[in-house]
């Protein structure tokens, strides 16, 4: 009697860590007589700007589904060195608790996992603890561009890779842009038409004196 009383008394004092732990180790735990508790993790974000991608953050559900309890409770006995009915017995006892803080005071903390409350509707509802920033540190990234890798590129309605468009462009001729030398060719010839014009209408010749005496 005395053993399983020492045995309870070890089970309920640490079942929040047992708890948390177990709900970490395998992104589910069941909450007899509440519901069950899941861990989703979403995916981690690229911030090219600052050169940075965040780390994926896991969220914690609660569901009020409640599902099979073995698990947990074959965890918990091979933890603290106890047997099957000790565990369901100090389980019990730990969720009434809870629900009964619940009652009284609208909210009660799952140690390391979140607080659960009462909404207006008589719901229960689950809010999780924040993980302190220094456990999901974002990872320094850039971008590496190599130029020399075959990739596909969309050209128009055409799918190509970079490659072949970089083989078409090599073998397009370039035209220089040789406009300013049209351009100063072009005003030499105006301005050569000017002076014989001038010349003809003052009487004298680009080659010499065209006035008959």
């Amino acid at each position: 009697m005395e053993r399983r009383e020492a045995c309870f008394s070890i089970i309920f004092a640490f079942m929040h860590d047992l708890i948390a732990s177990y709900l970490f180790q395998n992104k589910t735990c069941p909450l007899p007589g509440m519901g069950t508790l899941s861990i989703l993790t979403s995916v981690a974000e690229a911030n090219f700007t600052n050169r940075q991608i965040s780390a994926p953050k896991p969220e914690i559900h609660f569901d009020k589904r409640e599902t099979d309890t073995t698990g947990l409770q074959t965890y918990i006995a091979a933890t603290t060195h106890s047997n099957t009915y000790e565990v369901t017995e100090a389980l019990d006892h730990f969720f009434d608790d809870l629900r009964n803080e619940m009652t009284k005071q609208s909210t009660a903390k799952l140690d390391g996992v979140g607080n659960f409350f009462v909404d207006a509707s008589g719901h229960i509802k689950f809010k999780e603890e924040e993980l302190p920033p220094f456990f999901l540190p974002p990872v320094f990234a850039e971008r590496v561009i190599h130029p020399k890798a075959e990739h596909h590129i969309l050209v128009g309605d055409k799918e190509t890779t970079n490659t072949i468009m970089a083989g078409f462009l090599d073998e397009t001729p370039i035209t220089k842009e040789r406009w300013w030398i049209w351009a100063i060719l072009l005003a030499a010839i105006g301005l050569l038409l000017l002076v014989i014009y001038f010349t003809q209408i003052n009487g004298a010749s680009p080659f010499g004196n065209a006035i008959k005496i």
